[in-house]
């Protein structure tokens, strides 16, 4: 990547992380999020990874940096970058539905959560159960993960998860998938991984012989 064309991303790259940090389409939602999930790594990326939302997993550095070095071994590439389908951590809380219920929905937009992960509601750690986003709360993320494959370019693209596959795939005008582990669109291999908790490197099998075939 041209040293122009790396600051034009980067430049780009950070007006779409402002714009997703005051987004307000989830309101109830951004509420108890103090900053959303942005995507980490190279900005010229070989392989770029796509997770459902941030959780357990992808928090443990330990556990990226395993997955991101298994990817690198695997398929012989340097250039890694992962981002989220959803920015916003979806939780279940209490607390917030029963502010919800007097506020009538919360119209006015205050975060509920500090730096700390302290609940203002609580004065105590926010003590919410992440859970899977909602189809609505996908919907109002999607274009932000568009935007971003747009800036990056990225030649290889891996869709952990189900609802990743199916919400990324319809995005790019592909409604059935066959059994292959793959697809490409408009110059784009993507590749189909079970969900980051059962990922393994088995699934690397037919991931590699068709990588290969197209580098």
């Amino acid at each position: 990547m041209s040293f122009d064309n790396r600051e034009e991303s980067i430049r780009r790259i950070i007006d779409m992380e402002d714009r997703i940090a005051k987004c307000q389409r989830c309101l109830p939602l951004s509420k108890c999020v103090y900053k959303p999930s942005f995507g980490k790594g190279e900005l010229d990326p070989e392989v770029f990874m796509v997770f459902e939302s941030d959780n357990k997993n992808t928090k443990d550095s330990k556990w990226l940096i395993n997955l991101r070095n298994l990817i690198k071994n695997e398929l012989n590439v340097d250039n890694i970058y992962h981002t989220f389908l959803v920015r916003c951590e979806p939780k279940a809380c209490t607390a917030r539905h029963n502010l919800n219920n007097l506020t009538d929905g919360c119209s006015t937009y205050n975060k509920l959560l500090n730096k700390d992960n302290i609940c203002f509601l609580k004065s105590n750690i926010c003590s919410g159960i992440t859970v899977k986003p909602s189809n609505e709360e996908i919907i109002r993320c999607l274009p932000f993960l568009l935007e971003e494959m747009e800036i990056l370019k990225p030649p290889h693209i891996i869709l952990f998860g189900e609802r990743v596959i199916d919400y990324v795939s319809k995005s790019f005008g592909v409604y059935e998938l066959d059994n292959h582990s793959y697809f490409q669109k408009k110059n784009i291999n993507f590749y189909r991984a079970s969900s980051e908790e059962s990922f393994d490197i088995s699934e690397f099998t037919q991931f590699k012989t068709y990588f290969q075939s197209v580098l």
